[in-house]
C-alpha cells in the first residue's frame, strides 16, 4: 500500500480481511488444482504437500472476506469455512492450520501499476492486487521496468493508476461512502466500560474522555494502552482477534498488539496512551 500519499490511490481501493484453513486430506482423494467460486461470500481452494506425511496433502480453503476492521466474528468465519469444506470435500480430516491476511481490492479487480498519480515522474506504485498478488507482482516487474526504461508496453493503459473504472463507479462510490462512515466511531462509546473486562490475549477499544484508547491485555495480565487513532488519516482502529492486530477500517493500516506498524499506509506506530487508564 503506498505510504507516500494520503488520498489519491486510497480512494480507488479498499482493504479486506480474508480467512484460510488448511485441512489434512488423503493424497489423491481429490483432483489437485486451484479452484474458486462466485458465491457470496466466495471461496477459493488449492492443494499443498503435507510436510509430515507423503500419504496426505493439505487442502487450503479460503474466503469469508470482510472489510478490514469491520467485523469481530473471526471464529465463526473459520467455522463456516470448515463446514463448507467438509460438505464439498468429505475426505478432509483435521484442521491443521488457520490464518487470516489482508488484501487490497480495487473497484474493477485490476491492480494499479504505473506512475503514482499526482506525484513526481519517477515515483511508481504496484498495489490493488485484489487477491492476485502472484500474477500482478510478475506483471509489475515487467511493466514498471518498461516504464522506467521508456519502452512501450501493451499493458500500460490497462493497469494505469490514473484510470477511471467507469463500469465500477457504483462500487467505487460505495467503498468511499463506507470509509466516510467509519469516522462516526469518534462519537460512539467504547466496546467495554472498563479495562477489567478485557481478557488476556485480547484487545478492545475504550473511551477515555474525548478520545479512544486501544487497550491490549497480554498473556501475563499486563495492559498495553495506546491511542486508537490511526496516524494516517485519523480513523479509529479496531481489534483483530484472528491476527491479534489493530486494524484501521478506513485504509487498511495494521499494527501489532503493542502498536508497532505492520502495514501501510500508516508509516508510524500507534503512540502510547496519555493519560493512561487505571486498571
Amino acid at each position: 500500500v503506498p505510504i507516500n500519499d494520503w488520498v489519491v490511490i486510497h480512494t480507488k481501493q479498499a482493504p479486506y480481511i480474508t480467512y484460510v484453513i488448511a485441512m489434512r486430506i488423503p493424497a489423491r482423494a481429490s483432483a489437485r488444482g486451484m479452484y474458486w467460486d462466485t458465491a457470496d461470500p466466495f471461496h477459493y481452494v488449492r492443494f499443498e504437500s503435507d510436510p509430515t506425511s507423503e500419504n496426505y496433502e493439505l487442502l487450503l480453503v479460503g474466503g469469508e472476506d470482510h472489510k478490514t476492521g469491520q467485523a469481530h466474528d473471526s471464529q465463526q468465519r473459520f467455522d463456516r469455512l470448515e463446514t463448507w469444506t467438509r460438505e464439498h470435500f468429505p475426505a478432509a480430516e483435521s484442521v491443521e492450520y488457520r490464518w487470516a491476511g489482508q488484501i487490497m481490492e480495487s473497484a474493477d479487480g485490476l491492480a494499479f501499476i504505473g506512475r503514482n498519480p499526482a506525484d513526481a515522474d519517477n515515483v511508481y506504485v504496484a498495489t490493488g492486487d485484489s487477491g492476485m498478488g502472484m500474477t500482478h507482482g510478475t506483471i509489475a516487474g515487467m511493466l514498471l521496468c518498461d516504464l522506467i526504461l521508456g519502452r512501450e508496453n501493451p499493458w500500460k493503459d490497462l493497469y494505469d493508476p490514473t484510470r477511471k473504472p467507469l463500469g465500477a463507479l457504483g462500487r467505487l462510490l460505495g467503498e468511499n461512502l463506507n470509509v466516510a462512515s467509519q469516522y462516526t466511531a469518534w462519537l460512539t462509546p467504547g466496546e467495554v466500560a472498563s479495562v477489567d473486562e478485557i481478557r488476556r490475549g485480547q484487545g478492545a477499544i475504550v473511551r477515555n474522555g474525548m478520545t479512544k484508547l486501544a487497550v491490549y491485555r497480554d498473556e501475563h495480565g499486563g495492559l498495553v494502552q495506546l491511542s486508537a487513532v490511526c496516524p494516517h488519516l485519523k480513523c479509529i482502529v479496531q481489534w483483530n482477534g484472528a491476527e491479534r492486530t489493530w486494524d484501521c477500517p478506513c485504509h487498511g493500516s495494521q499494527f501489532d498488539c503493542r502498536g508497532r506498524v505492520l502495514n501501510g499506509p500508516a508509516n508510524s506506530d500507534l503512540p502510547e496512551a496519555n493519560p493512561a487508564l487505571k486498571s
